[in-house]
């Protein structure tokens, strides 16, 4: 999927959107890339990044991640409550 935010100003600014992730091996983010995770129980994760880019186990701290990422894999999922803002 599409970046929404890749030629935009304003990615810093507060989220305007968000949604439950449903981790997948598979299947990208519904809405594309995000620009940011919120975590609501600490863990790790396997993410795949805005550019096509594997990042394994991943340190996902409970609250906000600034880290724009295209996947959350369910694989190795130690995090929990994660939800993609937009």
């Amino acid at each position: 999927m599409a970046d929404k935010y890749a030629n935009t100003n304003g990615v810093d600014s507060p989220a305007r959107i968000y949604v439950p992730v449903t981790a997948s091996d598979s299947t990208d983010l519904t809405d594309g890339v995000c620009r940011a995770l919120l975590v609501g129980t600490a863990g790790a994760a396997t993410l795949i990044d805005a550019d096509g880019n594997t990042r394994t186990d991943v340190p996902l701290q409970q609250g906000y991640n600034p880290i724009r990422v295209q996947r959350v894999k369910s694989t190795g999922l130690t995090a929990s409550n994660i939800w993609a803002l937009y």
